[in-house]
Order: structure tokens, then C-alpha cells, then sequence
């Protein structure tokens, strides 16, 4: 019996393509699933986290919708226009029959589609597999700093990559039906988050480009059009856009994540985001300028996200969508002309395929030097001290007092959550929503112990004054004769006005 070995070397060699494969495959996939536990699992809840289950636990216990505020006792605006009112009532309902991991669960859902949609967009755009897969690490890096345990910003994160996958999908087959999908998500995206103007802008910036380069815009501006008229269905009617354009146009200097990127590098705020988005906008300037072919689109797509991240750090992982969405493309075409040019000399193919692993390993030892390993993402939400004032929260209930509490700023959600009906508080996290410009100035000059500080303190029927310790408006709670020290821990200070009697000391 005679041997073929030209059979024997090619079943071989294809037995070890196999077998590289399917090496390369499990490698890459379970890099990016414990680089994704490694930088998405967070437990820590946010402030705003309690809004929303307070509107959603009126919604579904109370059985009303409150277009007025009922949780402050401080002057109001006549409606409560509260463009998450649908993210409220979805949090409580999931939080009601599942707890924090139904909450989490839905987080981790929405991370994988959001990811998944920006590497199916940069295949759309034309880039390969490996340059989506490189771009995609440092894009999950930038944007993870968005999704702190479920904020209503999920929705935007990713509505707006599922618009750009829509629109670049309508450009590249010019199919236009399909453009008929963004009238849906706008219409359920306007009442999640308030970022649905953000998709509104997509669409203005492909009609834009398109435009100028020459070819068809009519589609983008037909379809435009009646997804700005569809977010007009939503409970408030056009008062929702009088207020969205109020809250675009309003300055937050009181609020970190709305700093500008120069303020924040100045007063080191949120220092590491930050300094990703730096590298990262300067990364894709650079490679754009030295590209020999550009697209208008795509430069005002990158463009107008750069300046945003720029004008507000939370605006940064809209960027961070772009780049891992826009930049393989332009990876690809480097990568093509350097071939061709032959500035490399011919590597195995493994080569550039081992890019994603190598940088997912040292991104993974950089975050998490000691290399412990999590294989399992949290599904636990935490409101711990001295992040939130529990130690004061269980005083009150203990003691069984009741009245008009005037909380820290980070705490007012957190304290409506946890003490209403009983309590009431002057000011919180839904602030230009639900407050007057002049009753928040005159808080934020309280809480900040400026001139006149003491004016928000006298002019309303605050019964108890709950604060972070060791700050200047503590040392002059401490001054008030008409103040007591009643409750203090690391994280809070206490302080109830003397007409409510004696609750105990601290």
C-alpha cells in the first residue's frame, strides 16, 4: 500500500490551521471576556439610581404618574418634566421582582449589544477583523467609565451606536427603508433619556456630509425630519423639547462629570478617563491627517464627538463609540498601503492576528497588576458608607424622626429612596428638572459654604441638615445656635434644627 504524502502533509497542515484557529478564536474571545469583567463589573451604585426607582415605585405602588414633584419641599417648577421617566419605571419593576442582579443582568445585556454593535459597524465601514478587534479594546476601555451600575445613559450608549449602525448600513447598500427603524428607537429612546437628541444630531451630520461630498442627503433629511416629530410622543408633549433645550443650553459647573476637559485636567477630576479621551482624540486627529482618503461624513462624525468630549468628560464615551466604530477603517487602509508599498517584509500571518491578545494582556496587567482574577461580573449593587450616609439614614428611622431634610447634593435620590414619605428634601440629583435656577444657585451656595451662605438655610423650613463632615459648611453648622449636632460618622454629619426637641446626641 503506497502513501500519498502529498495527501499526508496537506491533511496535516490543515489539521494545524484547525487547531490554530481554534486557539486564536478561544484566546480572543475569553481575553475580551475578562478584560470586559475587569473594567464593566462595578457594584458601587449611583446617585441618580434612587431617582429612578423612587419615580417607578410611585408609578407602579401609587398608581398615578406625577407630572409634579412630590418628593421636595423647596419652590418647584410648575411640571415635572422628567425625560427618564420610562427608565424609572423599568428599573423599579426589574428591581421589584428580581433585586439588583435583574438590575445588573439588564446592565451587562446592554454592555454586550453596545460592543457587539461597534464591531459590526466597523465591518460595515469596511474595516477587517483584526483592526475592529484591536480598536475595539481601548474604545470598551474609554466607555466603561459610562457605566457605573445602571444609569439611564445605557440607553443612549447604545441607541446611538445602533443609529450609526443603521445609517452607515442605508449608506452602504443605499437601502433607504431601513432608515425607517431610527422613527421607533426615538420614539423609546426620547422618554429612557434625554440623549435621544443625540441620534437627532447623527442623522444631521450624515445629511450634512453627504451632502457637501456630493452624494444623496434627501434620504437622511426625509427620515430627520419625522424622528424629531416622533419624540413628541412622550407624556409632557412639547414641553419635553422646552426643556431639552433648556438643559442642552444650561451650564452644570456644580456637577464634575459636566466639566469641560481643560477643568478637569486643571482641578484633576476624573484624572484617568480623561486622560484616555486626551490620547485617544489625538490618536484618531493624527491618523485622519495623514490619511490619504477621507470622508466628510466620518470627519464630522469624529469631529463634533471630539469637541463634545471635549465641553463635558460624560460626552467622552460618545467618542469613545466613534473610535472603535470609525478607526479600523482607517487602520485597514494603513495597513493596506504599507503592503503595498512593502515597508514590511511578508510575516505569518499569526503575526497580526496575535495584535488583540497582546494588547488585551497588557491593558489587562496595566489595569490589574497583581492578576487576580474575576471570571464572574458582579451582580451585587452597593450604597455603602461613606458614599451614602447610611449611618444617618437608620439614625433617622430609629429615632422615628420625620421632616424636611436638606441633604448633601450626592444624597438627595438617595434619601427620597429611603425616607419618603416621611421625609421630604430640598434639593437632589433631578435639580434642573424639577428646581428653580435661583433656588439651586442659593443651594450650591450653602452647600459650598460661600457669601451668603446661610441664606438657603433660613429662607426654607429645613428640620434636618444632612452633610458631608470636615467641610466648611459643617464648621458653620456648628456656629447656628438654632442648630444641633445629632448624628455624626466618617462619611456624615447630622444636624437637627432645635425646634424638633431631643433625639439623643451623636
Amino acid at each position: 500500500m503506497e502513501i500519498d504524502l502529498r495527501t499526508v502533509h496537506t491533511g496535516v497542515r490543515s489539521l494545524t490551521e484547525r487547531t490554530f484557529n481554534f486557539i486564536k478564536i478561544t484566546t480572543l474571545y475569553s481575553g475580551f471576556y475578562l478584560f470586559s469583567v475587569l473594567i464593566f463589573s462595578r457594584n458601587l451604585a449611583d446617585n441618580d439610581l434612587w431617582g429612578y426607582l423612587s419615580f417607578g415605585r410611585i408609578f407602579w405602588e401609587d398608581g398615578y404618574f406625577p407630572f409634579r414633584d412630590v418628593f421636595s419641599y423647596t419652590p418647584t417648577k410648575p411640571v415635572w418634566v422628567y425625560h427618564e421617566w420610562l427608565t424609572g419605571v423599568f428599573f423599579y419593576f426589574i428591581y421589584k421582582y428580581s433585586g439588583p442582579a435583574g438590575l445588573q443582568l439588564l446592565n451587562y445585556v446592554i454592555i454586550l449589544l453596545t460592543i457587539c454593535l461597534m464591531y459590526l459597524t466597523a465591518l460595515r465601514k469596511g474595516g477587517s477583523s483584526i483592526s475592529a478587534s484591536v480598536a475595539l479594546i481601548p474604545a470598551m476601555l474609554l466607555i466603561s467609565f459610562g457605566y457605573v451600575p445602571v444609569r439611564a445613559q445605557i440607553f443612549t450608549y447604545l441607541f446611538f451606536i445602533l443609529t450609526l449602525y443603521i445609517l452607515e448600513s442605508a449608506n452602504k447598500i443605499q437601502k433607504w427603508s431601513v432608515l425607517w427603524w431610527l422613527l421607533p428607537i426615538q420614539v423609546l429612546w426620547c422618554s429612557l433619556h434625554g440623549g435621544f437628541v443625540a441620534g437627532l444630531g447623527l442623522i444631521f451630520l450624515y445629511a450634512l456630509g453627504e451632502g457637501f461630498s456630493g452624494r444623496k442627503a434627501v434620504p437622511y433629511i426625509k427620515i430627520g425630519i419625522p424622528a424629531a416629530l416622533v419624540t413628541l410622543i412622550n407624556p409632557y408633549g412639547i414641553q419635553y423639547w422646552v426643556y431639552t433645550l433648556h438643559a442642552i443650553l444650561m451650564p452644570r459647573p456644580e456637577i464634575d462629570e459636566w466639566m469641560s476637559i481643560v477643568a478637569a485636567l486643571k482641578y484633576h477630576v476624573q484624572d484617568v478617563p480623561v486622560l484616555i479621551f486626551v490620547f485617544l482624540s489625538l490618536l484618531c486627529s493624527v491618523s485622519l491627517i495623514f490619511l490619504r482618503k477621507r470622508n466628510l461624513t466620518d470627519l464630522l462624525v469624529i469631529g463634533v464627538t471630539i469637541y463634545l468630549g471635549c465641553k463635558s468628560i460624560r460626552h467622552g464615551v460618545l467618542f469613545g463609540l466613534v473610535f472603535g466604530s470609525h478607526l479600523p477603517v482607517v487602520l485597514s487602509e494603513y495597513w493596506e498601503a504599507w503592503r503595498a508599498k512593502r515597508i514590511f517584509f511578508t510575516v505569518p500571518s499569526w503575526v497580526p492576528q496575535s495584535i488583540p491578545v497582546a494588547l488585551l494582556l497588557f491593558l489587562y496587567i496595566l489595569i490589574n497588576p497583581s492578576l487576580s482574577l474575576r471570571a464572574i461580573p458582579s451582580f451585587a449593587i452597593w450604597a455603602p458608607s461613606p458614599h451614602f450616609p447610611v449611618g444617618a439614614i437608620n439614625w433617622i428611622k430609629e429615632n422615628r424622626v420625620q421632616g424636611n431634610i436638606l441633604p448633601h447634593f450626592d444624597w438627595g435620590e438617595f434619601v427620597i429612596w429611603t425616607c419618603y414619605p416621611a421625609c421630604r428634601v430640598a434639593m437632589d440629583g433631578r435639580y434642573e428638572t424639577v428646581y428653580e435656577a435661583q433656588v439651586y444657585k442659593e443651594y450650591f451656595d450653602f452647600l459650598h459654604g460661600r457669601d451668603k451662605w446661610d441664606i438657603f438655610l433660613r429662607k426654607y423650613p429645613h428640620e434636618i441638615v444632612l452633610i458631608k463632615p470636615n467641610t466648611r459648611t459643617h464648621l458653620l453648622m456648628l456656629k447656628e445656635p438654632s442648630w444641633r449636632l445629632a448624628y455624626v460618622d466618617q462619611g456624615c454629619v447630622l444636624f437637627l434644627n432645635k425646634k424638633l426637641g431631643d433625639f439623643g446626641g451623636s
